[in-house]
């Protein structure tokens, strides 16, 4: 009987101790529901407990609307931002349900029916809990974040940002820039110095070695463009612009040159040649004579009219209408040509990535003692600005992790923020479509508004 009464006292002593925890865990609960709700946040970054305790303690109405692009899911917040620039969370996606809502007709062209063309749309119910808003005086727009590389940029870099990197980089360029220029200036020049006779080497071999490939391309281009488009766009458009700049000039050199010329000299020379004599090339020598001795100081005498007239013909064939439109269309055609582009990637392959001995070159420079010393030198006067980039996109052990980046850590590893709606106060009311609250696709690309963090003022 004795054990019997000590275990009954024991239970009854566990009891009242489970007793006394529960009482003190709802006594204290208040307490800290008050105390965390004293305090404020004007960061952007909202602790969790708060959203979490206006959405217990607050006030909830339901919200029917319509998702034109269906893209929302339960969960999804709702935020709105006050007066002076603070975001809260005013609600969340109970419900969604996808549906087909009919959008119009149209009259088919075979038998002359009527089809129906649909469009799937979902309805959602929106919890709402923001006391100071309602949700028929708000126009309600939905964001998506698509987790691509533009939208990570966009997120990590917004403008405030991009500029005071920009500085840094700037202000760095500015202090070190000649000393890194002088260190890899010379890299670089010996590399193309030691690159251009190879690449050039190898793209004749590229080009030989792919001959008949080329002999055709360039048979086809001249049969269908040289011959049928370039010859006749010569003689329909360049010619007459050529004799109108060019034959007067040319016809007053013609009259110096005939006047000059030697018809006997030329013409016994030209017998001499003919006959059985032994000395042969007196025409060619006399040619010589008057090309050197005539012809080069007439044409010398009249540079300055020539020059003009090309200048004039250059002139008249650039701004024709007719010539540059045909020209476009046939470097169009050509750049156009699968045959073309095929074989052209191929050479450039071959010239440049498939180049053992320019991967050689490049690795003998950048792995030199020069190029050591300029990796080093770098490394010396960039890495406290790197140092400084890193603490401005990620954040630090004083300041805490940047607002932007964790937005991004939520988003890509734990696959969370993808989607969100932002109410707007608006005294008209919200867009409707039969009576009905629709959330418009918003195509302003924007970042998620809240980031649920540690409080910086509850820190000890």
């Amino acid at each position: 009987m004795n054990g019997l009464f000590q275990q009954f006292q024991r239970r009854l002593e566990r009891r009242s101790t489970v007793r006394g925890i529960g009482i003190l865990f709802w006594v204290l609960l208040p307490v800290l529901v008050f105390g965390a709700l004293r305090s404020s946040s004007d960061s952007g970054a909202v602790p969790i407990h708060r959203t979490l305790l206006r959405y217990m303690t607050g006030p909830t109405d339901q919200v029917a609307a319509i998702d034109p692009a269906s893209r929302l899911q339960i969960g999804d917040p709702v935020f709105f931002q006050d007066n002076g620039g603070v975001w809260s969370q005013v609600g969340h996606v109970q419900s969604v349900d996808s549906g087909v809502s009919e959008s119009g007709s149209s009259q088919g062209r075979s038998e002359g029916r009527s089809e129906v063309r649909s469009e799937v749309r979902s309805e959602v119910r929106i919890a709402w809990y923001a006391p100071d808003l309602s949700p028929h005086e708000a126009r309600l727009a939905q964001y998506r974040s698509s987790g691509r590389l533009e939208d990570i940029v966009a997120t990590m870099l917004p403008d405030d940002q991009r500029k005071k990197i920009t500085k840094r980089l700037t202000d760095a360029m500015a202090q070190h820039g000649e000393q890194l220029s002088a260190a890899y200036v010379p890299l670089v020049q010996l590399s193309l110095q030691r690159s251009l006779p190879i690449i050039e080497d190898e793209f004749r071999r590229s080009v030989e070695r792919h001959r008949g490939e080329v002999d055709t391309l360039l048979a086809r281009w001249n049969d269908q463009v040289v011959r049928d488009r370039l010859i006749p766009l010569a003689r329909r458009e360049i010619l007459p612009i050529v004799r109108e700049h060019g034959e007067p000039e040319a016809e007053r050199i013609g009259r110096e040159l005939w006047d000059k010329a030697s018809i006997w000299r030329f013409g016994w020379r030209a017998i001499y040649d003919r006959s059985p004599l032994p000395k042969k090339d007196l025409l060619q020598e006399e040619w010589d004579r008057f090309v050197e001795e005539q012809a080069i100081p007439v044409f010398e005498s009249h540079m300055d009219e020539v020059v003009v007239a090309v200048q004039e013909i250059v002139t008249d064939v650039a701004a024709n209408q007719s010539i540059r439109s045909e020209l476009s269309a046939v470097a169009s055609e050509i750049a156009a040509d699968p045959q073309a582009r095929d074989l052209v990637r191929v050479i450039l392959k071959e010239a440049f990535v498939d180049n053992v001995r320019l991967r050689q070159v490049w690795t003998e420079v950048w792995t030199s003692n020069d190029a050591r010393q300029a990796f080093a030198l770098t490394g010396d006067r960039l890495e406290p600005i790197a140092r400084q980039i890193g603490d401005d996109l990620f954040g630090t052990r004083e300041t805490g992790i940047n607002p932007n980046f964790a937005r991004v850590l939520r988003n890509q590893i734990l696959g969370k923020d993808r989607r969100w709606i932002v109410a707007t106060r608006n005294v008209s009311g919200p867009p409707v479509d039969d009576g009905e609250i629709v959330i418009f696709p918003s195509r302003e690309t924007a970042s998620y508004p809240v980031v649920y963090m540690a409080d910086e003022s509850e820190k000890p």
